[in-house]
């Protein structure tokens, strides 16, 4: 008796840097992993090329049975029409992305297309840290801000596709302005650059330090705080304070189960701001509604694979 082919998608998540694609079963495990780099530059029409190429490649090396593929994007996405609506860091608007795609590909695959990180939020529920869970908020931290929501089992996306944007929730109204144009929005602090940029305001004023305030990188603040560092565990309990804020937002807002830390930054801190975040969080919510509330780190291994949760469903 032959044995019976897995069950797959496929799953791409595209960054302004790299594309990272992979075959992922039903069960979130990678059976092989591809990645290029972006070339923004080039423009979307290229970009479109280079990812149908790589999802070609994995159909020709791989005989499973494909139940599709999955799209994650940053930025502003309509997910009815497959549309990047606008991603600033890729330069795209209004970019036809699944149409444009689906011509270019060797096999007839259903492609769906989504935000990055609602994506995630995808992978995190069928194969990760909110299995089984349908009120969860997930938070991705990495050179930027990214957040999503899951409410009565449907990731929210809200009238115009803005839903879920706490990055840009304005804590302090006189603080250093944002990328988005706007001034003390989270992301500034909770991030990569705004762990930099509030560790370099620590040093100025004279907390003790061993780094140099001129060759910092998120890497060697979080290892100068594994050392009590001064200054660079000061920034750390800075951001684990907005982010518990911003999750006791989330909880008078949303009354998730789970609160989920994600991203290269956040799994990277998460030892060092669970504690922090912790704190803010219980001072700052509502009495009543924490009851219960994990908060976790994120368990789905790639973003491609949160990408591939998208076909699955």
């Amino acid at each position: 008796m032959k044995n019976k082919k897995l069950q797959c998608a496929i799953g791409v998540d595209v960054g302004a840097t790299k594309i990272a694609s992979a075959l992922v079963t039903r069960e979130g495990k990678i059976i092989a992993a591809r990645q290029t780099a972006t070339l923004v530059d080039q423009g979307a029409v290229a970009v479109i090329q280079r990812i149908a190429a790589e999802i070609n490649a994995l159909v020709a090396e791989h005989t499973e049975t494909l139940c599709g593929v999955g799209i994650g994007v940053p930025g502003l996405v309509n997910p009815d029409a497959g549309i990047a609506l606008n991603a600033v860091n890729m330069g795209w608007q209004n970019i036809a992305l699944r149409d444009l795609l689906t011509a270019q590909l060797v096999a007839n695959l259903a492609v769906r297309v989504e935000n990055d990180v609602r994506a995630s939020a995808r992978g995190e529920f069928l194969f990760g840290a909110a299995r089984s869970c349908n009120d969860f908020v997930l938070i991705t931290i990495g050179s930027g801000l990214g957040t999503a929501a899951m409410v009565n089992g449907s990731v929210i996306h809200g009238a115009n596709f803005f839903a879920s944007e706490a990055g840009h929730f304005v804590i302090d109204p006189h603080g250093r302005v944002c990328n988005c144009g706007l001034r003390g929005c989270v992301e500034t602090v909770v991030s990569g650059r705004g762990l930099i940029e509030t560790t370099r305001e620590f040093l100025q004023r004279g907390d003790a330090s061993t780094l140099d305030p001129n060759a910092l990188t998120t890497q060697t603040i979080l290892e100068a705080a594994r050392a009590q560092d001064s200054a660079a565990t000061a920034a750390i309990e800075k951001m684990g304070e907005w982010l518990g804020i911003v999750m006791a937002s989330a909880s008078a807002w949303l009354n998730p189960a789970r609160i989920i830390i994600g991203g290269g930054l956040g799994n990277a801190a998460y030892d060092l701001l669970y504690a922090p975040v912790r704190e803010a969080y219980t001072q700052r919510v509502l009495r009543g509604s924490q009851m219960g509330v994990e908060i976790l780190r994120s368990q789905v291994e790639s973003s491609a694979v949160g990408a591939a949760a998208l076909a699955f469903d």
